[in-house]
């Protein structure tokens, strides 16, 4: 995408805007058999399986999402780990890098992006494995998290007198869990991990079934509270309630619910970047020199328009000049970019020479434009059917 571009910045920023939004409409969805550019990844919780987002009426999460063309532009992987109903061995620590190992087994760090999709000590298990691989955690664009106990649970505290489980130890409210007060720590001091958006969901009902750690209480237990489940997640987007216990909220039986709704929402606000390398050209003309005034500057800047919206970045910038007449002695030959600040502005250092004098008489005028070429980094949205 070359352009020639002189005086009216604003403009043309307005077209590359315009034709981005086009080229994002238009771009087609990647082939069937073909490796997507996103993941979505299932992580279910404690005591939990890949069945735990299976509704009662049959309906399956994931497969609601792999047959949702709002959906176009990502695969569906369900990971795994351990953990078992009672009497449980690993910690959150061990189990964050299994949780890793399965992962790197399937090819989900492959994709260009991944998003995860986490339930109650998922959401844990994530954060601590991104901690602990933040060369893949890069690669990390957003974590919605459903029941997660951010602050720990009042129930795995007290379940934790009954079951030596150390995943509930890792998830209790106690004052002395510093287990989680660290990994909250960790993540908001860590440069690649604090820069991932977390969106949280909350149960608005008691839980009245006796899977797992439920079963140590009376019928009617509140499993993650409001404030734990919403503790350090992304301000800019309200926390949705979700109105089922603790086990059905990941557990929608169609597209409709509320659980399944909130993620559909938040990954069309967070769509698929695709990375593209796009030049631009800028010209500085009216340059002149005569036999006794040369045309020089060690330090010319050139700006160039950056579109924050599509986190636009200077990755690269040649100069060279043109539409010379009578031009003699350019030095340095061509031009060189000295340096780009962060801001898109080119450091140029150039010179050239007028005519020679001829019996001690200039004659005439040297005239050229100075063009820089910019190499700008880009980050496109490839907006999914949205019905």
């Amino acid at each position: 995408m070359n352009r020639h571009h002189r005086t009216n910045l604003p403009a043309l920023l307005l077209l590359f805007v315009l034709a981005t939004a086009a080229l994002a409409q238009s771009t087609p969805p990647p082939a069937p058999g073909q490796p997507r550019p996103r993941v979505i990844v299932f992580v279910h919780g404690i005591h939990g399986d890949r069945n735990s987002f299976r509704a009662p009426n049959g309906a399956y999460w994931p497969d609601l999402i792999r047959s949702d063309p709002r959906f176009a532009y990502s695969d569906v992987e369900v990971a795994e780990y351990p953990s078992p109903a009672s009497n449980g061995k690993m910690s959150s620590v061990q189990l964050a890098d299994l949780l890793w190992s399965n992962l790197q087994k399937d090819h989900v760090w492959e994709h260009r992006e991944v998003v995860f999709l986490a339930h109650s000590l998922g959401g844990i298990l994530v954060e601590e494995m991104l901690l602990r691989h933040p060369a893949d955690a890069a690669k990390v664009r957003f974590i919605v998290s459903y029941g997660t106990p951010h602050e720990g649970s009042t129930v795995a505290r007290i379940a934790s007198l009954y079951d030596k489980d150390p995943l509930l130890n890792d998830l209790s409210d106690a004052s002395s869990n510093n287990f989680l007060t660290q990994l909250e720590h960790n993540w908001r001091s860590h440069d690649t991990v604090n820069g991932i958006h977390r969106f949280c969901a909350y149960e608005n009902q008691d839980t009245v079934d006796d899977e797992g750690f439920i079963r140590f209480f009376k019928p009617h237990t509140r499993v993650v509270s409001y404030f734990s489940a919403t503790y350090g997640c992304d301000v800019t987007t309200p926390p949705q309630e979700i109105p089922a216990d603790h086990i059905s909220m990941v557990r929608p039986i169609n597209r409709a619910t509320a659980a399944y709704d909130f993620f559909r929402r938040v990954y069309r606000d967070n769509p698929v970047l695709e990375e593209q390398v796009v030049t631009r050209d800028i010209v500085v003309g009216g340059l002149t020199a005569t036999c006794t005034q040369p045309s020089q500057s060690p330090d010319l800047q050139v700006p160039v328009a950056i579109d924050p919206t599509f986190h636009e970045r200077v990755v690269s910038a040649t100069a060279t000049l043109i539409d010379t007449v009578d031009v003699h002695d350019i030095s340095p030959s061509p031009p060189v970019v000295t340096h780009i600040d962060p801001n898109g502005v080119a450091h140029i250092n150039y010179s050239f020479k007028g005519p020679s004098k001829k019996l001690l008489v200039c004659l005439g005028t040297a005239r050229a434009s100075l063009k820089v070429t910019f190499s700008i980094d880009r980050q496109v949205p490839l907006r999914e059917p949205q019905s």
